[in-house]
């Protein structure tokens, strides 16, 4: 029997075959003498995408609005000019194979890069047995992956979901990018230097995202409002949740209250707060964000490359969830990981806590540190600072629970109510190991019944602006909550609104902010009411995209959908 592993980037192949055995790399190949498997095993691997998809249009025809909309009749690939060598090979080796085990990153994306290719492969696709899962590129993780190969059958159908996406986003693109263009420029709102225009499923309902909130804060009116508090003897100040509305309203109810208080009640409570979940991909990308303003893209790539060195696990998941065996493995190398940051910290959760470990089925499970730390020495610059975070994070897990005592006092005022809050650190726990700071607001010693001197205040406030996105709400909150994309696409999907003059990005808060061009297109599109400005729409494809990884939908049902809705779009934007 004779294997061949196909993997997506040449380092990935190597791991793969150091970790089978002995191998040996023969003209981009590796020849590799293995026990796991019981046969020949050859690794190749593709360098990302060597297939795309062939406009059939070299003549650009979709570029006259009589024209669209423009479908054609079906999606075919070639071989990308660049990559054809690195395609050569593996077809050189797949030809003389008895058997293919995908071993691509395990998504949609990785499924689809390897299908893409197989597909331009005489009889390729007969030969595919097995899947190759991997979360982990120790040699431990590899190993395990290997002696657990899925059939091929149970992930096909993530590869279906790929291609339906992406020849949906080219179907949106490709009619409306030009269309947008040409209406604009036949209003006059292009000039030469500025013709084209690109829309896309899930770019523009980003952009219109950006755009909405700019102009809720540009539009805002603050308006005032007054608030009546007691101040005591040691300037404790009581607080009260009414809000006036004018100042005479305020001062009419401050004429209610007398200069004394009773001491209504005192509830004191030991409370608990466990660490932080682990890490998933945008949570990651939020907190490197806040932290050291990593872009999310940035935050995504330095991710990937501890992966392949395989010091972490795999980066691009949405899963905050490891199971019982990832807790074993890290409880087994605490000793290793508190070396690493120089620390010895109390660690005695070692049992697992259901914030954290949960035993069930997951594709991805949370980003944390692989056994392999004999290699993390060699980190340097921002791959050593992201490691750092990804590790401390997950110690945290181990430490004990912050512990504080919360005190609220409550005082009656003719019948008014005003209470005061206080907190009171009774232990660290984990936020030591975190650096986080903790500040008492200590409360004075106050005795139920008692009658106190207060004084009465009025404080005036007003009402406040929504706050301006971020990247690191946008992916961490707003992009979620609208399912729009997933996270293994959306640090890219902010990068293409930038390139494309829709956006900017404050480089030090993060905030963003839309240009003119992200303005226009959108005021356009939303005037026309075209869907792709909704993200509430746009987002449910995602949930449609993914009935067809659960195997409940077709590839030909979502194209054909999507067909359906630029057809009554563009004819809705003629009337």
């Amino acid at each position: 029997m004779k294997y061949v592993v196909l993997a997506e980037k040449p380092d990935q192949a190597k791991k793969y075959a150091h970790a089978l055995g002995q191998a040996t790399n023969e003209k981009g190949a590796w020849k590799v003498k293995t026990d796991l498997l019981d046969g020949q095993v050859t690794v190749v691997s593709a360098v990302g995408h060597l297939v795309e998809i062939k406009n059939p249009y070299q003549n650009y025809e979709n570029w006259d609005l009589a024209n669209l909309p423009a479908f054609p009749e079906s999606f075919e690939y070639e071989v990308k000019a660049d990559k054809k060598k690195q395609f050569n090979l593996i077809k050189r080796e797949v030809n003389q194979a008895d058997c293919i085990i995908i071993g691509t990153d395990a998504d949609r994306e990785g499924e689809s890069i390897a299908y893409l290719i197989l597909r331009m492969i005489p009889n390729a696709l007969k030969k595919v047995k097995y899947r190759l899962w991997v979360n982990s590129l120790t040699d431990a993780g590899i190993v395990k992956a290997f002696q657990h190969l899925r059939p091929a059958e149970e992930t096909r159908q993530y590869a279906e979901e790929a291609e339906a996406r992406a020849n949906s986003d080219w179907l949106v693109g490709f009619n409306f990018s030009p269309w947008t263009s040409l209406k604009l420029q036949e209003m006059g709102y292009l000039g030469e230097k500025d013709k084209k225009f690109s829309v896309g499923r899930v770019q523009t309902p980003t952009v219109s995202l950006i755009v909405e909130n700019d102009l809720t804060i540009a539009s805002f009116e603050p308006k005032p409002f007054w608030k009546v508090e007691l101040v005591d003897d040691s300037e404790t100040v009581f607080k009260n949740k009414t809000k006036f509305e004018t100042l005479e309203s305020a001062q009419k109810a401050l004429q209610t209250l007398g200069s004394q208080s009773v001491v209504q009640s005192i509830q004191s409570e030991n409370k608990a707060v466990s660490a932080p979940n682990l890490y998933h991909l945008s949570s990651l990308q939020s907190e490197m964000s806040k932290k050291y303003q990593f872009d999310s893209s940035y935050t995504l790539e330095v991710a990937q490359k501890l992966y392949q060195k395989g010091v972490t696990s795999y980066p691009r998941t949405d899963h905050k969830l490891i199971t019982p065996n990832e807790f074993e493995v890290l409880v087994n190398h605490l000793n290793d990981y508190q070396s690493i940051l120089g620390i010895d910290a109390d660690l005695p959760n070692r049992q697992p806590r259901k914030k954290y470990v949960q035993d069930k089925q997951m594709e991805h499970y949370a980003i944390i540190p692989t056994e392999n730390t004999a290699d993390v020495a060699s980190l340097e610059g921002d791959e050593k600072l992201l490691y750092t975070e990804i590790l401390k994070r997950t110690l945290l897990m181990f430490a004990p629970d912050y512990r504080y005592q919360a005190t609220e006092v409550t005082l009656d005022n003719n019948g008014h109510t005003f209470s005061a809050k206080g907190n009171v650190m009774t232990s660290e726990g984990w936020t030591r190991l975190a650096e986080k700071e903790n500040k008492d607001s200590v409360l004075p010693v106050y005795q139920e019944g008692a009658r106190i001197a207060t004084e009465v205040q009025i404080r005036e406030d007003k009402t406040k602006p929504p706050a301006r996105l971020t990247e690191s709400s946008l992916i961490d909150d707003v992009l979620p909550k609208y399912n729009l994309g997933t996270p293994a696409t959306r640090a890219g999907i902010i990068k293409t609104i930038i390139d494309r003059d829709y956006i900017t990005r404050d480089k030090k808060t993060g905030q963003l902010f839309p240009t003119d061009r992200g303005k226009m297109l959108v005021l356009f599109l939303d005037n026309l009411e075209v869907m792709y400005t909704n993200p509430e729409t746009t987002g449910k494809w995602e949930t449609a995209l993914q009935l067809i990884g659960q195997g409940q939908k077709s590839k030909e049902w979502f194209i054909e959908q999507t067909k359906k809705a630029i057809t009554a779009q563009l004819e809705k934007g003629a009337s």
